[in-house]
């Protein structure tokens, strides 16, 4: 394996501002010291070597084995999939149950102190904070877990091996860190973080069950997990189910896998990634569907499988016009503002990303955790304020 030096890393206080935003938080937050070692960053060998145990190997091939070959590629493709769709139904669950939590104890301290805002909104702000916490102690435990977790994936599918990216640990504290983030208010949510779950439990699933029927007798690589060529197209279906479980679009998994996360593909691969992608969205739904109306069935009130919302007039009926052909041009024009809006915040969110690289992650996790309290407590404090200025809110029967 070859391996980076110290002396050949970029020196990122000379980054190009173009570049900037494609740095990896993971490879700025670490120390130079700790990138000196050779063994940090290794290239993955994503080429056949034609050695001749190799060659005996494939002599020895027959159709019955290419069949059970390919047979264990497909299971593996399924499970990585099923287990993905569960992970991302955990994490959904588990915002849900965390944010009610929230939000009904600050209701019941609204009612019982209702000549004030104080009171209700500390208790707010307090939850919020803990759960940021929670969420910052999870990535200072498990560094790897921060950000997105794209760029380090990218990486790893066009053949550079991060320490510790694809580890279950690091899968774990990442479910946890977005689960607490999201449910604590902060603006982040769960798209990029599944990405990074799927590659994990792609890369993590096959090595642990190969393990598992090693121990049981099995003296050979069941799923083939020591060759990086096996391994790495895991990882892009665990990254396209993590897309298709974020979006409900395993076509849209499989694209993202495809055109911006691998620059190694074959046509196989793009059939089993589909297959996998489609398990994930697949188990995702038939579990939201079970536990939102405790039945599986298709048509039901809430279905994950098939669901295009419900489109009603104010007073229940279908007679009302909901809109016409002149609505069509503000929708054309708050489609244009929205536009605006968003390369401002992309601008914005430029600059920041800039001075937090150059300012807040070249500190301790002291400074990063403390970075994490003050803005949950900022967004939290503004946002239950903006509730209180915006008026009485409209009570809405939600049974019709």
């Amino acid at each position: 394996m070859a391996s980076l030096r110290n002396d050949e890393w970029r020196d990122y206080d000379d980054v190009d501002e173009n570049s900037f935003t494609e740095i990896s938080p993971l490879l700025v937050s670490q120390k130079r010291e700790q990138l000196s070692s050779p063994s940090i960053i290794e290239s993955l060998d994503y080429d056949r070597c034609p050695n001749e145990p190799y060659m005996a190997f494939i002599s020895t091939k027959t159709k019955s084995l290419v069949r059970w070959l390919n047979l264990k590629d497909w299971i593996m493709f399924g499970v990585i999939g099923i287990t993905t769709g569960v992970v991302a139904f955990a994490i959904d669950m588990g915002v849900k149950y965390l944010s009610e939590a929230k939000f009904h104890t600050t209701f019941s301290f609204v009612s019982e102190y209702s000549d004030t805002i104080m009171v209700p909104m500390m208790i707010y702000v307090a939850f919020s904070l803990l759960y940021c916490l929670i969420a910052a102690a999870a990535v200072a435990v498990t560094p790897e877990a921060a950000g997105s977790g794209i760029p380090e994936i990218k990486c790893y599918l066009n053949g550079i091996r991060l320490p510790k990216v694809v580890r279950i640990k690091t899968l774990a504290c990442k479910a946890f860190g977005v689960l607490f983030s999201v449910a604590g208010g902060l603006p982040c949510g769960k798209e990029g973080p599944m990405i990074h779950s799927g590659a994990a439990l792609g890369a993590g699933i096959p090595e642990g069950l190969s393990r598992l029927l090693k121990k049981m007798g099995y003296t050979d690589s069941f799923f083939g997990v020591h060759d990086d060529r096996v391994k790495r197209d895991f990882i892009s279906a665990g990254a396209a189910a993590g897309v298709s479980a974020a979006f409900g679009a395993p076509l849209g998994g499989v694209l993202f896998s495809l055109e911006e996360g691998s620059s190694f593909w074959n046509q196989a691969l793009t059939w089993k990634t589909l297959f996998c992608s489609m398990c994930s969205a697949f188990v995702l739904q038939i579990l939201k569907s079970t536990v939102v109306t405790n039945s599986a069935k298709i048509g039901s009130k809430y279905s994950g499988l098939i669901n295009f919302g419900e489109f009603k007039c104010l007073d229940g009926s279908n007679e009302c016009m909901l809109w016409g052909p002149y609505d069509l041009v503000v929708f054309v024009i708050m489609g244009g503002i929205g536009g605006l809006l968003g390369a401002l915040f992309n601008q914005l969110n430029y600059y920041l990303t800039k001075y937090r690289f150059k300012h807040v992650n070249t500190k301790g996790k002291g400074v990063r955790v403390l970075e994490v309290a003050l803005v949950g407590i900022t967004i939290s404090a503004l946002s239950y304020t903006l509730i209180n200025m915006a008026g009485q809110c409209m009570h809405w029967d939600v049974s019709r």
